[in-house]
């Protein structure tokens, strides 16, 4: 009997499937792991357990409006969720509400085990935001003032601004021109005495080198934080961290209607640390009595949680939509790239697609912006517009932070995002695709 592959609704599985139902290999026989974030995948792409492998992708997945596309936004509010999940949502609300349980309750528990099951991770603590759980996860690991934290500088201000509320320094190095991630060759040379910690960021869902960076902290005895809060559902997620740190806001691959987050790890040590932290200070279980100096008030909410429950049923397939859409995205600006006019991202078996990068050279990625959006109505943005050690502030100005980041520097003139998300429709990135070819004539 012929042995099934089974899917997990990671990364490296979506690109297995986009092969698959395009005819690009032999393999044709796929199950599906009966887990909540899988379940909406299921739905649409499977039919008793195994793969449709009649199902046209772009007929049976994406919507199609029919309408004269007149205007892309960049990411629409108003279509983060799918009518489809806003009345399923409404239909906890309505479940919830009478229950009086707004904060404390059950739904948080069983959200950190659905994420747990999902992520392969023993320890699971839901968070009201990603920077609290980068806050929670520096302290666990005993990060104090005056302590050193190396860390990219392309990041959210939300990475630098969490080591810098524990009163640790944030010590940047550059990245990898091609992933936008910190570079692993680059970390030795930043490491000193006070170094304690490694945070990368898998930037916009495609994640950093961990295997290398964790090599590099082994020797040194640093411990290594991931910034994932872009890259949920990547394949083989926290394999080398200590600690995986999550973001649900709405923006994200997986968010709830509100912000929180989530602290992943299979360290017990660190994940009652981190409950503690993130509760007040208190001993688990045992409210009002405190273990720690202190601590925040950083619990998801249980309404937030229950939302949660909800929304993470369309991971899997919003994940593999995203994935679709680079695909598609890279296949039909080949031309451009051929022609040296922009610089595209590679399809990886890690990469989310939180947000679709390219690189704009010799001066033309603001004039291009410009005339996407004055010519044709296309918004497009730059993630992220100012570099952590180019911010206006006190801090960076007491601070030596023009460190050698020639990368950090030259993509972030070159950088510049296309519109996609989960709701996207084939007609509105037809319009940016022709839109691009019509400015490049």
């Amino acid at each position: 009997m012929k042995t099934l592959t089974t899917i997990s609704g990671h990364s490296k599985d979506n690109l297995a499937l986009l092969k698959c139902l395009q005819g690009e290999t032999k393999e044709k026989e796929f199950e599906i792991s009966n887990i909540l974030p899988n379940h909406k995948m299921k739905e649409k792409l499977f039919r008793e357990n195994k793969l449709k492998i009649d199902i046209d992708i772009e007929k049976d997945i994406f919507n199609y409006s029919r309408k004269n596309i007149q205007k892309i936004e960049f990411m629409p509010v108003n279509r983060l969720i799918s009518q489809d999940e806003v009345e399923k949502i409404i239909g906890v609300l309505k479940d919830v509400l009478p229950t009086g349980q707004f904060t404390s309750g059950p739904f948080s528990k069983k959200l950190e085990e659905v994420i747990g099951s999902y992520l392969n991770k023993k320890f699971v603590i839901a968070t009201s935001s990603g920077t609290d759980a980068l806050m929670v996860s520096l302290l666990s690991i005993g990060i104090q003032p005056g302590d050193e934290v190396i860390m990219p500088a392309n990041s959210f201000a939300a990475t630098e601004n969490a080591v810098l509320a524990v009163g640790a320094k944030p010590i940047f190095v550059d990245i990898d021109q091609k992933s936008y991630c910190i570079d692993p060759s680059k970390i030795e040379e930043a490491i000193t005495q006070k170094t304690k910690c490694i945070l990368p960021v898998h930037l916009y869902g495609k994640q950093c080198e961990m295997k290398k960076i964790r090599e590099i902290a082994d020797i040194y005895q640093l411990r290594v934080i991931e910034d994932a809060c872009q890259a949920i559902g990547s394949s083989n997620l926290g394999e080398y961290g200590d600690i995986i740190v999550l973001s649900f806001n709405p923006y994200k691959n997986f968010g709830v209607c509100g912000k929180a987050g989530a602290i992943v790890t299979d360290n017990e040590t660190l994940a009652i640390r981190c409950n503690q932290y993130s509760y007040h200070g208190f001993e688990i279980d045992k409210k009002n009595k405190k273990v720690l100096d202190f601590g925040f008030n950083s619990k998801i909410d249980n309404l937030q949680a229950a939302i949660g429950l909800e929304r993470i049923k369309y991971l899997s397939y919003n994940n593999f939509k995203r994935a679709y859409l680079a695909q598609r995205y890279i296949r039909n600006l080949k031309e451009l790239e051929d022609r040296e006019l922009i610089k595209l991202p590679t399809m990886t078996e890690d990469n989310v697609w939180h947000l679709f990068p390219i690189r704009v050279e010799n001066g033309r990625r603001d004039e291009l912006k410009n005339k996407l959006y004055q010519l044709y109505n296309i918004e497009t943005d730059i993630y992220y517009p100012v570099l952590s050690h180019r911010q206006n502030t006190k801090w960076v100005k007491e601070n030596d932070l023009q460190n050698n980041l020639l990368n950090t520097e030259q993509v972030h003139k070159e950088i510049l995002h296309l519109p996609l998300h989960p709701n996207m429709m084939l007609e509105e990135q037809n319009f940016v695709l022709e839109g691009l070819f019509n400015v490049n004539k």
